[in-house]
């Protein structure tokens, strides 16, 4: 798998005045965010794509046994993911913030990656 690289903010990576090609366990690891950051809905050749975050998880009390499998599925079922090693879910509901963290095993690599994102609610 390979792909161009992005940047932090999701843009493409042009710190070098050129398009980056990023491959084997970086791609995976890009495209595994993309994925947890693509609302459903979002992509127009396919509606059904990506997490349900207006429905299921930007809710004021979001079921959070829900809201972890969701998420789980969505790292496990992305192409190139091995295993999940780890997998945690925190809320915090003063603060209107979840945080997905999780250590996923990805073809290329022989140790697990860390990985971590916050959503704000």
């Amino acid at each position: 798998m390979s792909d161009f690289a992005l940047d932090e903010f999701g843009d493409l990576d042009l710190s070098k005045n050129d398009l980056q090609i990023i491959d084997g366990s970086d791609a995976v690891a890009q495209h595994l965010l993309i994925r947890l950051r693509l609302f459903r809905g979002e992509w127009f050749l396919d509606q059904r794509v990506g997490i349900p975050y207006y429905t299921d998880i930007l809710l004021k009390a979001p079921n959070l046994i829900a809201v972890r499998g969701i998420f789980a599925r969505a790292v496990a079922t992305t192409p190139g993911v091995k295993k999940i090693e780890r997998f945690d879910l925190g809320y915090d509901r003063s603060a209107r913030t979840l945080e997905v963290a999780f250590s996923a095993l990805l073809e290329g690599d022989d140790v697990p990656r860390d990985f971590s994102e916050v959503f704000i609610l």
